[in-house]
């Protein structure tokens, strides 16, 4: 018997990769993105509006605590104990989900 074909049948087992998450992580990706250009446009319209309006002497309060919030949806998601027991691509996308709608909220609540 030929011992490459021996190797093939007998050899050691080699699991096909699983597509499973593939798609949730596709989607996550795009969530985060859209949040991710909505949240930089945003702060760089506020951050050209503060800077239209006279001589700035730093990022106001008000910013600070928005971003400060924004910035605690998805790490609160990610510390409770349902969301830890997700695979990564679940919650890369559940926390995308949140912050993609916070960022929509506040770019149509601004404009």
């Amino acid at each position: 018997m030929n011992p490459e074909s021996y190797a093939a049948l007998y050899g050691p087992a080699r699991p096909a990769r699983s597509h499973h998450g593939t798609g949730v992580a596709v989607v996550a990706a795009v969530l985060w993105a859209v949040a991710l250009v909505l949240l930089g446009g945003l702060g760089f319209l506020a951050l050209w509006g503060q800077a239209d309006t006279g001589a700035t002497d730093g990022i106001p309060l008000n910013w600070v605590l928005i971003c400060l919030a924004i910035a605690a949806v998805p790490t609160g998601l990610l510390c409770t104990p349902a969301v830890r027991r997700w695979s990564v691509p679940a919650r890369a996308f559940v926390t995308g989900l949140a912050t993609c709608t916070i960022a929509v909220g506040l770019t149509v609540w601004a404009a």
